[in-house]
């Protein structure tokens, strides 16, 4: 149960119903990440248009590896609430069980093309030590054939799953999947 009550959809206002409707849509399911913002409709319409514009729009990287990011920096930062929604969203695009749980445990012995797993890094880099990012980490991931676009994607995914894994542990928020 978490720590704080969320809105959950039948409590919810006409407005905030709108809003987890549209998430349903997009989504396949409403998140409690969304149900705890629920009692604030113009924040719940902020982070909802932030995340679903940042996982959905391809501007560099496609969904897929956008999903892995966010597995793997959940995982980085331990997050009992946003990991097995992540493991679930890649499992429902088609993504191996055993691939999902090497991403989720030690995402190094995962069998990813090079340039993914360097990206990976970049975003472990991130998740542990911003303070160490240099330009130079950005240079080696275009020896890969990463775009500008594909790497601010990586840096817009890493940081808004910093927030959410610290939003989610902070209200005690429940996994959506087990």
């Amino acid at each position: 149960m978490p720590f704080l009550p969320t809105m959950p959809q039948e409590e919810a206002s006409t407005e905030v119903r709108g809003i987890y409707e549209y998430v349903l849509s997009r989504w396949g399911f409403v998140p409690n990440y969304f149900e705890a913002l629920g009692h604030d409709s113009q924040l719940l319409q902020d982070q909802v248009n932030l995340f679903t514009n940042a996982m959905f729009v391809e501007r560099g990287l496609p969904k897929l590896i956008k999903e892995q990011i966010a597995t793997v920096v959940s995982a980085i930062n331990m997050s009992s609430y946003c990991l097995p929604a992540h493991l679930e969203i890649l499992g429902r695009m088609g993504m191996d069980k055993s691939l999902c749980r090497k991403l989720s445990i030690d995402y190094k012995l995962a069998p990813l093309e090079p340039n993914v797993m360097e990206l990976l890094k970049f975003c472990e880099k991130l998740s542990i030590r911003p303070s160490e990012m240099q330009r130079a980490d950005l240079d080696h991931l275009r020896e890969f054939s990463w775009t500008d676009a594909d790497i601010f994607d990586a840096v817009l995914i890493t940081s808004l799953y910093a927030c959410a894994n610290r939003f989610s542990a902070g209200l005690g928020l429940t996994p959506d999947f087990e």
